[in-house]
């Protein structure tokens, strides 16, 4: 199928260009052809005209009416006519109009010299010709005619062969681009869905290399070198917070322990009980903030993609939202609730049910009192759309894309328990899924934020 990608591509365009550069060229080369030959002709058919002309020189008007007659039947292609002084024809088997009245070629201000040569187009019977004027001794103007058909012919073959050249040429040239573009668009088009499934975080996928050694080759090699370092980097750098996670967890669970033993054994009233507490508190913290860690890192490895099935989107949102219906009530709050019946997609239900209630913990807590929390599922023209809005402080439009990284916290909402780990996982999870994750106001005031397909 022709794609509008094919116009714009190098082979494509150079193929055209060279194309209208070459019919230019036949262009040039026939106009000269055309030129040389119509001039060459031209002055042939005028070397043959004075050569008549001359024979009637040295005549006498006596002699010039019957040797008018004999030279008219000797060349079929030739005319003769003699014309007076005042302009009226005297003899001769063709009508032009009078040498008197014939165009000049210089303008009124430079009349013509000597013999005059015109030519004059089809008119009735009469075929196209080129005419000599020649001013006898006595006054008489005798005009010698040529049919001038075979150059005339000749004009129209030239002319037309530069058109018939020149368009099959151009669309040869045409042909020849779309057909030279088709490989280059098609290695184009792989390594843009290969670019597309590194941007949704498959670091593992190269870009195809032919073995050509070609500019695209060289493009493809580059970025494939590119993309090892990346990977090797991320791999690193995500491997390396797994490993801390992994390490500290086990003797940060010990310590805990040992600090909630410690506690319980002092009496209620020992000073350093309420320290002790505290101190698990903390110990929870980290320990929270290292099994967010783990769980985004297990979403993000493509080994949860066999938890993928076709889910009662429908019916598992109104689980959630009766899940979460008391602890709205609990704060005090309106809950929203709007979901579309019988809508359905593939999805890992484990993972999307934690991103469905992240979003909502995360309503909750910058929600006030009296303020209403939202949750609606709609159906869409690309499947479906989950949202969860509140009417609390809202996201600033210039930390919307960093709410979704790793321990990022607006400097606004630092008073306000958490780990900066939630928006992460559901980014995560989306990733996952192929969805998209977007952000928006929810007039007057406070956070929409959408999960949708496509």
């Amino acid at each position: 199928m022709l794609n509008s990608g094919y116009w714009r591509t190098t082979p494509f365009r150079l193929a055209v260009q060279f194309g209208a550069a070459y019919v230019l060229g036949i262009a040039i080369l026939l106009g000269l052809v055309y030129a040389q030959t119509a001039d060459y002709l031209s002055r042939r058919v005028d070397r043959i005209l004075a050569a008549e002309a001359g024979l009637f020189r040295a005549a006498t008007p006596e002699t010039i009416l019957r040797r008018l007659d004999q030279e008219a039947h000797r060349d079929p292609l030739n005319s003769l006519a003699l014309y007076s002084a005042g302009g009226q024809k005297v003899a001769g088997d063709i009508d032009l109009p009078p040498p008197q009245a014939w165009p000049n070629p210089f303008g009124a201000s430079r009349p013509p010299s000597g013999p005059m040569v015109r030519e004059f187009p089809k008119q009735g019977q009469r075929p196209a010709v080129r005419a000599l004027a020649q001013t006898l001794p006595w006054g008489e103007t005798l005009i010698v005619a040529r049919d001038m058909g075979q150059l005339i012919e000749l004009r129209r073959i030239l002319v037309l062969a530069l058109l018939v050249s020149g368009s099959i040429i151009a669309v040869l040239g045409l042909v020849s681009g779309f057909v030279l573009s088709l490989d280059p668009l098609r290695r184009i088009q792989a390594m843009q869905k290969v670019s597309e499934r590194v941007v949704s975080g498959d670091l593992g996928v190269r870009l195809p290399v032919t073995g050509r050694r070609d500019e695209l080759d060289a493009v493809a090699s580059i970025s494939n070198t590119i993309m090892d370092e990346v990977e090797r980097l991320v791999v690193h750098a995500e491997t390396a917070g797994e490993s801390i996670a992994h390490e500290l967890r086990t003797p940060l669970t010990r310590l805990r322990a040992t600090l909630e033993r410690t506690s319980q054994s002092l009496p209620l009233e020992h000073p350093n009980r309420e320290d002790l507490e505290a101190c698990v508190a903390e110990a929870d913290g980290v320990l929270a903030r290292f099994r967010a860690l783990l769980r985004i890192a297990a979403v993000e490895a493509t080994r949860r993609n066999a938890g993928i099935a076709p889910l009662d989107l429908s019916k598992l949102i109104d689980q959630v939202a009766e899940l979460y219906a008391p602890l709205v009530a609990e704060r005090e709050l309106y809950f929203k609730v709007e979901v579309a019946p019988g809508v359905t997609a593939p999805l890992d239900k484990d993972l999307f049910v934690e991103a469905a209630a992240n979003l909502l913990d995360n309503a909750l807590k910058f929600t006030r009192p009296g303020g209403t929390v939202g949750l609606s599922l709609e159906r869409t023209g690309s499947g479906f759309a989950l949202e969860v809005s509140d009417t609390g402080p809202g996201i600033p439009e210039g930390d919307r894309a960093l709410v979704v990284k790793r321990f990022y916290r607006s400097a606004a909402h630092h008073s306000i328990p958490g780990h900066g780990l939630g928006l992460s996982l559901v980014a995560a999870v989306a990733r996952m899924h192929g969805l998209k994750l977007s952000f928006a106001d929810n007039a007057p005031k406070g956070t929409r934020v959408r999960i949708e397909a496509g």
